[in-house]
Order: C-alpha cells, then sequence, then structure tokens
C-alpha cells in the first residue's frame, strides 16, 4: 500500500514538472508611465516585454487610459499564445476602439526612456 501511494506522488509530481517544462505561464499587467499607462507581459514572472509607449505610431505617445494599454497588451498577448509574431498595428489597435492621441512633436520621453526609443527607430529602418 505504501508503494502505491509513493508511486502515485511520485507519477503526479513528474507530470506536474513535465507540463511546466512545456508551457509557459504569461501575465498582462497595467503599469503607470509619465501622463498615461504603458503595459508589461512577464513571462513565468520574469519581464518578456515592456511597453512603456504606443508601439507602431511615430513619436512618444502613451495609452490614455488603463483600459487601453491593457486592450493593447491583450492583443499582443493573444498572439503571443497562438504562437504568432507578437507584433501590433495601428489598424488593429483601432479597431479595438483604443484611443490614439494625435502626433505631438513637442512630446518628449523621459530621459531614461530616450535610448531605448532611439533604438526602437533604427530597427524600423
Amino acid at each position: 500500500m505504501l508503494l502505491v501511494i509513493i508511486g502515485t506522488f511520485s507519477y503526479g509530481y513528474y507530470k506536474r514538472k513535465k507540463w511546466h517544462k512545456d508551457h509557459v505561464l504569461l501575465e498582462l499587467r497595467a503599469i503607470p508611465v509619465k501622463n498615461g499607462w504603458g503595459y508589461d507581459i512577464l513571462q513565468d514572472g520574469q519581464p518578456w516585454c515592456h511597453q512603456d509607449y504606443i508601439p507602431a505610431v511615430t513619436g512618444y505617445r502613451v495609452f490614455r487610459t488603463k483600459e487601453d494599454a491593457l486592450a493593447a497588451g491583450k492583443i499582443v498577448y493573444d498572439k503571443a499564445n497562438a504562437g504568432q509574431l507578437p507584433d501590433i498595428t495601428e489598424a488593429e489597435m483601432r479597431n479595438k476602439g483604443i484611443f490614439i492621441p494625435p502626433y505631438d512633436s513637442t512630446a518628449q520621453a523621459p530621459a531614461d526612456q530616450l535610448g531605448h526609443l532611439k533604438k526602437d527607430s533604427t530597427k524600423a529602418k
């Protein structure tokens, strides 16, 4: 009887470890940023995607509401969960009703984000 109990627990432990190795846990969170909102997607509790400004649009623009940030993050999250390229377009955001503020050429990213924005803009060219 003791061997059956030990065997059952061992098999359950093995299956659980195997499941965790084969699956990734993604978590979406809204984050407050200067003058608005952004989002983070965590993979097994570690940062995987940090988006502190609206992607796929020109200039530094942030989401106006927490709900808009989460809606945009959900698009990326769903694509990543489906095994697709986790990108997003302006059209996808507009189709979901996400407000995208008009371009303001005077809007500046906080100093700690300027290097990050420059790196992104060079990749797009």
